[in-house]
């Protein structure tokens, strides 16, 4: 949307639905290799490890954790704008949980390469 007259931008300028998806793939990996980086936090590097020790890929393992980056994102955009550190190790803690098959151990397409 137009801010100055709320009207559509025009189509030229109006990003797809995949290029939206790409930024998006993009950011949350760059989130992640942040974090992996300064180590902060450091339970993310943890989690990553621990997921390959548990038989993910490293992909994998990055994709589970770029899972729980996107529904704390969702959480900031729908929310108080605030992240809850606590809740996202919470979340990296119970990984690979809800995101992986139960049966198989095996990750559900969590490939979020752009």
């Amino acid at each position: 949307m137009n801010s100055e007259n709320n009207q559509p931008l025009p189509k030229e300028k109006n990003p797809t639905y995949q290029e939206i998806q790409e930024r998006l793939a993009a950011a949350i990996d760059a989130v992640i290799e942040q974090q992996l980086a300064t180590q902060d936090p450091v339970e993310t590097l943890l989690t990553l490890e621990r997921l390959q020790e548990e038989g993910f890929s490293h992909a994998e393992a990055r994709g589970l954790i770029a899972q729980v980056v996107s529904l704390e994102v969702a959480e900031l955009v729908a929310g108080t704008g605030v992240l809850d550190l606590e809740r996202y190790i919470t979340s990296l803690s119970e990984l690979p949980q809800p995101f992986a098959d139960p049966k198989t151990g095996l990750s559900l397409d969590l490939d979020l390469e752009p």
